[in-house]
């Protein structure tokens, strides 16, 4: 161990600086440097040291009763300190981080005699590299067969870490699954890369039908698994197909999410509650620098933390938020968007929020429409001054129907139209494939496919884009899919709708 003691010129930099005049303004002042520390991002199993300087800044002796790190246990404190810090000295103490996943963060406190402040922290972070696999879509549905007609679809093994993925197996369970194309194992996949998987199902099973493949991989996450699921029924005469065009990968995105808390919601926020940790485990392998806050006030101020992968406690803090109460404006969640964005400026409290360049989404749950008194649309406008990069995606009722929990979620489905997001339904009891979604629009390239769920007439396939006739594709049978030659515009939807032939013909 190393003990560094050194005296210093007395200088008060722009530090983390505590300090107290006293009754006769004789006190001793702490001082950490820096006050926060990276310590990069390193391979598993390696291990990086830094050092934080402890100054006293005052003119009496600073006494140090405990010098401790509090958080992951990738990081440890290298160094002995002494009992006291004479005025105009510092000492420095080193710490060291073993990377072991992904993001992490810990904090070096400090416990002193400083009057200002008796405990200073320094947060201290760290990534680890390491291989992330993803089986996209997940879960991921094959779309419909007939009866006894074979069906096949292919999914994508994707590297979202950061070092080599080796992929030492695939198996696919369930009755009439396979996978069709021989694969050679170990199967390497390089950081952002994939690799597509063929699968095919054979079977006369009426109805829903699922099969799952695990992936065994050196992610250190273990085994992974993905449900594989399709339906098997009579065609219909006509089908249709959409998607709404993603804008990424973006480095950073900023999320909201507004959720009605009027007396019928109680369920539905447990339900966005249970699923919170996959979405940041989600947004975490997708290596996004994400930050989301809950806001359900009418002055939008968020409730709880600003939580991003440092805050430790994110899942329990998420739980909380929820259920934090509303306001006049609980059942208009473009209201409270617009405010949650205003007071994201300096001095607002939601400041730090809004960040340059980040993907900015808004989800907003209800099972009401959208009530906001100026509109829908007006209030789109002001959020895309606030933060142009905007989407919102809405779970609520489906339009024009609804459900019987849930009314129409009108306006709020309208908004996501406009800004490129994506309309959900609230009516659902599992929303696992509901993150997935969101996480897409910021992490996903833009597609040149669409996916079919069934065989198309091609006299009868036609295509739009924002609901005008588009001309610019080919229909590919090996994939059952539409291929664009001209890409779709960033938040466009997509759509296809075509008569129906027999899988078997």
């Amino acid at each position: 161990m190393w003990l560094f003691f050194t005296g210093i010129a007395c200088d008060h930099g722009d530090y983390g600086l505590a300090q107290d005049g006293g009754a006769d303004g004789v006190v001793p002042a702490i001082e950490l440097d820096p006050m926060t520390v990276d310590l990069g991002a390193h391979a598993e199993g390696e291990t990086a040291t830094a050092v934080v300087t402890i100054h006293n800044r005052g003119e009496t002796p600073l006494e140090l009763s405990d010098v401790y790190i509090d958080g992951d246990a990738a990081f440890s404190l290298l160094s002995e300190w002494p009992d006291t810090i004479l005025p105009s000295t510092h000492v420095v103490v080193e710490v060291a981080f073993a990377a072991s996943s992904n993001l992490q963060s810990a904090y070096l406190t400090v416990e002193s005699n400083a009057p200002a402040d008796p405990v200073i922290s320094a947060t201290l972070k760290g990534e680890g590299l390491y291989p992330a696999l993803r089986i996209l879509p997940d879960p991921y549905y094959m779309g419909s067969v007939e009866p006894g007609c074979p069906k096949s679809g292919q999914l994508e093994i994707v590297n979202a870490g950061t070092a080599d993925l080796e992929v030492q197996s695939l198996v696919l369970v369930g009755e009439g699954f396979e996978i069709e194309a021989e694969i050679e194992f170990p199967l390497t996949i390089a950081p952002e890369a994939s690799a597509p998987v063929s699968l095919g199902y054979l079977g006369n099973e009426a109805g829903e039908v699922e099969g799952t493949l695990y992936a065994t991989s050196n992610d250190p996450a273990g085994v992974r698994q993905t449900p594989v699921k399709l339906t098997v029924e009579e065609p219909p005469n006509e089908a249709s197909d959409y998607f709404v065009q993603p804008g990424g990968p973006y480095d950073a995105t900023d999320i909201l999410v507004y959720v009605d808390q009027s007396g019928s919601m109680s369920d539905d926020q447990a339900r966005l509650a249970s699923n919170f940790q996959d979405f940041a485990d989600t947004l975490d392998a997708l290596l996004l620098d994400w930050q989301l806050m809950v806001s359900t006030a009418d002055d939008g101020c968020h409730n709880g933390d600003i939580l991003s992968p440092y805050v430790a406690d994110a899942n329990a803090q998420f739980t909380q938020a929820v259920r934090g109460g509303g306001g006049s404006y609980t059942e208009a969640g473009l209201t409270i968007t617009r405010a949650a964005f205003e007071t994201g400026g300096a001095s607002g409290c939601n400041a730090g929020f809004l960040r340059d360049e980040a993907k900015t989404m808004a989800v907003l749950v209800s099972d009401e429409p959208e009530q906001s008194r100026s509109g829908w649309s007006t209030m789109v406008d002001e959020i895309l001054d606030l933060a142009p990069l905007t989407s919102v995606v809405a779970i609520v009722g489906p339009v024009p129907g609804g459900c019987s929990t849930a009314a129409p979620g009108t306006g709020y489905v309208e908004a996501a139209t406009a800004t490129g997001g994506d309309a959900l339904s609230i009516c659902e009891t599992d929303w696992g494939s509901y993150f997935q979604s969101i996480a897409s629009l910021a992490s996903e390239e833009p597609r040149d496919r669409l996916q079919l769920s069934w065989t198309p007439n091609l006299a009868t396939l036609e295509v739009t884009i924002d609901g005008e006739p588009n001309y610019a594709w080919t229909y590919d049978p090996s994939t059952n899919a539409v291929i664009f030659s001209t890409i779709p515009e960033v938040g466009s939807r997509v759509e296809a709708t075509y008569y129906v032939v027999s899988d078997c013909g």
